[in-house]
């Protein structure tokens, strides 16, 4: 299985996670989720600069994941969601 390198920059900090993924194609959805995870962890930060940059095995940059990339396509957790194609009144 392929290895990877995760580097996880938020406020001015890297943090790097390796792992072993099945295929090159699970490497950004990983990456979203760490995104995910490491915003969660500081909801009211400025997160307009932190990102998930994915290295393969030899080094090469395979992706880059904005946070604000990623939560901008989360919907906030505190509005109801409704089904597709429903219409407010008023």
């Amino acid at each position: 299985m392929p290895n990877f390198r995760f580097e996880v920059v938020t406020g001015g900090r890297s943090n790097l996670i390796d792992e072993e993924l099945a295929s090159t194609d699970l490497a950004s959805p990983k990456a979203v989720e760490l995104a995910k995870a490491a915003a969660s962890t500081s909801p009211d930060a400025d997160h307009s600069e932190s990102q998930v940059k994915v290295y393969d095995d030899a080094g090469y940059l395979i992706a880059t994941v904005n946070f604000s990339d990623v939560l901008r396509d989360s919907p906030p957790e505190d509005l109801p969601t409704e089904e597709p194609g429903a219409m407010r009144s008023g």
